[in-house]
């Protein structure tokens, strides 16, 4: 057949056995390839949904959830400068699955060498980690393809093992790997994190945490506390305001591949971490500052076992400063409860007197504040509280002339009181300023016995004051049915009552407030009220509703008027003392005090020898109190010195207004200062106040 000219040529056609081969193959591929992506895809699925036992253990979710830890708040003073703070440093931990095992002894004393810390210390906690690893891998090896775990629990998560980590020997522990083992108790320095990074040891790793520091902890340790240190922290500030303080934890979730690498953070799976609060205390740094450099120079000079003191507004009840001191002197000897003390003792044994606060070792935030832990006898300080009361129920008048026989009495139940001044006779102020036994007992006999104790309850004193640490004591007061003529006549001078130094001040304050408030007690506390400096006249008339009368405002005045006198004659023996002492700038009013220490009670198993009175003879409590300026009362300050050396006891220079005083009149010209207070006015020009009610 031919083709015509112009004819298009007919196409090639397809039609034998190849041709339908090929498209078989094709179709049959096709099928093979869908088959297998459905049966991949649904061996995922069931994975996902129904995994094999075996594998349970190894699935783990997709999206991980990292904490974003936030950062705990400041503990500031009341002007606002850092007490405690919160950074974050490095530290360095071994993941025992990473770790080498056969370098494993080099390595760990590379690490030692580099962190400074003994081999022996983290060695065996990483060794027993790693051989926890191999007994978990073991067991779950044997456990892989069985059907049931111990205890009829199925597969590897069911499994227990025996043996034990870290410092729990022989315990039972959950079959999991460890993967974290610190190798430092707190953070490391930068330099030492960087030199640890460089040695490039498998399985060893460096985080952030966070570091709780002090800024002025040998000024405050006591009162902010440590954190973590259980129980001590809880003593204090950190404690008591943990909850203000603790912040809230963020965190972020992330999705990662099957090795953990994190692949993308979907929108909203960020929460940020929460700051916890600052809180401001009512302690002044400087304040503080000055409290401990003068209580450490009179410890010092007077070669005390110790030495206690608080800084209060007696206004605002605002503590602005409290200290205390435990000196160890080599002459110390521990009292064996054997022997007998005899009453008029002179040299000897010097006994330890201080109860023992080991603690105190590791640093000031450790330490038990013993201002407001440890009672003692007030002696002579505690006459102006007995002074008022007599004066405020009129049993008494300032001339009134009382016999004090020259400076030895006996009572009529035939008890004999001795007086350190020996005269005839004293005015009733004379009797304060002058710190006549003889005079308080006879006064303090015109009172009954409810009435006497009621003026010391009323005064705060055998209850708390409620500051915020832990450990507070109440004091000792003789309970009414045990009251007798004897404790009447020991209270009026000072003994058979036990205080804190708080509560001293706080019944001190009385004296010091000003106005309609004059004659009540504060309410103690340890938060910052007034910070500006101008307010605390009007946080004080906040706090008057609350504050509990102890005598009228009038008493309260001619009580403060009569102790003008005792701190004149302070600054005359302290010019005496060293001609060199400048003329102080304020009029204070205050008292002084000397006790023997009480023995307390015996410890377990033992008693006091047959005869002994209680006391440490010849070992003494010296103590001053004092509040100023006079005519604008800003500060009340006691300085507590524990035990004397014996060395002053002939020169008669153990006296509170010998070793405690000088502290306090120290104490108060540079704190007064500090505030800005005016001087008190010369002597020529000040106004003697006239006592209303």
């Amino acid at each position: 057949m031919s083709r015509h000219a112009g004819e298009p040529e007919a196409p090639l056609r397809h039609t034998g056995v190849a041709g339908v081969r090929v498209g078989a193959w094709a179709l049959a591929l096709v099928v093979i390839t869908a088959v297998g992506v459905l049966a991949v895809v649904a061996r995922v699925a069931q994975l996902q949904v129904r995994p094999e036992r075996a594998l349970e253990a190894h699935i783990g979710p997709r999206v991980a959830t990292r904490p974003d830890a936030g950062r705990r708040g400041d503990i500031l003073d009341r002007r606002g400068r850092v007490l405690a703070s919160t950074r974050f440093a490095p530290r360095a931990f071994v993941d025992p699955q990473g770790f080498d095992a056969e370098r494993s002894l080099a390595h760990l004393t590379e690490l030692s060498r580099v962190l400074g810390v003994p081999l022996e210390e983290i060695g065996p906690r990483v060794i027993r980690a790693m051989a926890h690893n191999e007994r978990v891998a073991a067991v779950a090896g044997a456990a892989g393809g069985g059907e049931s775990g111990v205890d009829g629990m199925s597969g590897v998560a069911g499994v227990v093992v025996a043996g034990g980590v870290g410092d729990e020997p022989g315990a039972q522990v959950a079959a999991r790997p460890i993967r974290y083992v610190p190798l430092t108790r707190g953070a490391m320095d930068e330099a030492v994190a960087e030199a640890v990074g460089l040695l490039k040891i498998p399985g060893v790793h460096i985080e952030m945490v966070p570091v709780r520091q002090q800024s002025a902890e040998g000024l405050v340790g006591a009162l902010v506390g440590r954190v973590g240190a259980e129980p001590e922290w809880n003593r204090a500030a950190e404690g008591r305001l943990h909850e203000r303080l603790e912040p809230s934890a963020g965190s972020f979730a992330y999705v990662h591949d099957a090795r953990g690498r994190p692949m993308w953070i979907e929108p909203g799976a960020y929460r940020p971490a929460r700051r916890g609060e600052d809180a401001r205390l009512s302690v002044d740094l400087e304040l503080q500052r000055i409290v401990v450099e003068e209580l450490a120079r009179g410890v010092a000079e007077a070669n005390a076992q110790g030495g206690r003191a608080v800084l209060l507004d007696p206004h605002t009840g605002e503590v602005l400063a409290l200290h205390d001191i435990i000196a160890e002197r080599s002459d110390l000897t521990e009292y064996d409860w054997k022997t007998l003390i005899p009453r008029d003792k002179l040299g000897g044994p010097r006994y330890r007197v201080l109860k023992p606060d080991p603690a105190r070792a590791g640093g000031q935030s450790l330490a038990r504040a013993r201002a407001i832990e440890d009672i003692y006898e007030p002696g002579s300080t505690f006459k102006p509280f007995v002074w008022s009361a007599v004066t405020d129920a009129r049993l008494a008048t300032e001339s009134e002339t009382l016999q004090t026989h020259g400076g030895t009495y006996t009572t009529p139940y035939g008890r004999t009181i001795r007086d350190v001044v020996r005269r005839g006779s004293m005015t009733w102020t004379e009797v304060l300023i002058n710190s006549s036994n003889i005079g308080m007992v006879q006064a303090a006999a015109r009172m009954g016995f409810g009435q006497l104790r009621a003026a010391v309850l009323g005064f705060g004193f055998g209850q708390r004051t409620g500051l915020p640490l832990a450990g507070e004591s109440g004091g000792l007061v003789t309970g009414a049915r045990a009251w007798t003529k004897y404790t009447q006549t020991s209270v009026a001078i000072g003994h058979e009552v036990a205080v804190t130094p708080v509560q001293m001040v706080r019944g001190f304050s009385a004296f010091a407030r000003r106005g309609e408030h004059a004659g009540t007690i504060p309410k103690l506390t340890l938060w910052a009220l007034d910070t500006s400096g101008e307010g605390a006249l009007a946080t004080a008339a906040g706090l008057g509703a609350t504050a509990e009368r102890a005598v009228s405002a009038g008493a309260a005045l001619r009580t403060r008027q009569a102790m003008r006198g005792v701190t004149a004659n302070l600054d005359r023996r302290m010019k005496q003392q060293d001609p060199t002492t400048p003329e102080p700038r304020y009029e204070l009013f205050g008292k002084s005090g000397t006790a023997e220490i009480p023995m307390g009670d015996p410890p377990a198993g033992k008693r006091r020898p047959r005869g002994s009175d209680g006391y440490f003879r010849g070992q003494y409590y010296s103590s001053f109190i004092a509040a100023g300026p006079h005519e604008d009362p800003r500060l009340v300050c006691l300085v507590i010195i524990d035990d004397p050396g014996p060395e002053l006891i002939p020169k008669k220079a153990h006296y509170g207004s010998w070793v405690a005083g000088p502290v306090v009149r120290r104490v108060m010209e540079r704190s007064l200062a500090y505030l800005g207070v005016p001087a008190s006015p010369p002597l020529s020009e000040r106004v003697i106040e006239q006592p209303g009610g």
